[in-house]
């Protein structure tokens, strides 16, 4: 499936519905419990951890019956895999539009790096369940197999464009391409760590800016390492 097509059906797949509910409440009907069940998994994940969330604590959420989430999640893990494809969906997708966008490989590989980490800023719930919940059989479900590897390989290849430019340094290139992948992530899930953050910037980093001029620097520190100054 193609980069773009398989995006899209995932989106289209897994939408989530944004309209708000009379007095706080989440109301559903057959067409559209599923999205419910989705927001409401999201909605428990930005509340607490992955143990926090099972089927039941789901129904409750979505003021549903205890069976409700049954029709349409076998268990938990086929509730996580559609969260971790919307996810890896989402990501690929704001990807997607730099690799065909930024022609200057130097300027995509940080632009693709930043929003790495603004992705997980934007949706938090989706990253936690993303990478810290590991499945019993990924080859289980397609959907998700299908755009795992997507946002990989758009690194991948930018930083590829990037050691065959004249000034660039004579790097193993899967060496560079897990460096910037260990680098974004690595750097996401730091900033994530608020309480930390906040500790690392009182005693040792008390020039170091705000959330968004750390990730910046650090991004653009490691772009440069790929070429000769």
């Amino acid at each position: 499936m193609g980069r773009a097509c398989c995006e899209v059906v995932l989106i289209r797949e897994f939408r989530l519905n944004k309209e708000p509910c009379p007095e706080g409440k989440k109301s559903y009907h057959h067409g559209n419990l599923r999205e419910t069940l989705i927001e409401s998994a999201l909605d428990i994940l930005k509340e607490g951890t992955l143990a926090d969330l099972s089927l039941r604590a789901l129904a409750r959420r979505a003021g549903v019956s205890q069976t409700a989430p049954y029709r349409h999640f076998e268990d938990k893990e086929a509730l996580i895999a559609v969260l971790k494809a919307e996810g890896l969906c989402k990501l690929g997708e704001g990807m997607l539009a730099l690799m065909s966008t930024e022609e200057d490989p130097l300027d995509r590989l940080f632009k693709l790096g930043m929003s790495y980490v603004q992705f997980a800023e934007v949706y938090p719930a989706h990253f936690k369940v993303m990478f810290e919940y590991e499945l019993a059989d990924y080859n289980k479900y397609c959907a998700l197999h299908d755009v795992s590897d997507n946002s990989f390989r758009y690194l991948q290849e930018t930083v590829n464009e990037c050691l065959a430019l004249p000034s660039a340094r004579k790097l193993d290139p899967s060496v560079a391409q897990f460096g910037i992948w260990s680098m974004v992530h690595g750097l996401t899930v730091l900033l994530m760590n608020q309480s930390m953050m906040e500790h690392m910037r009182e005693d040792h980093f008390e020039n170091f800016g705000d959330r968004n001029q750390i990730a910046e620097q650090v991004v653009k520190f490691f772009c440069n390492s790929l070429v000769k100054t």
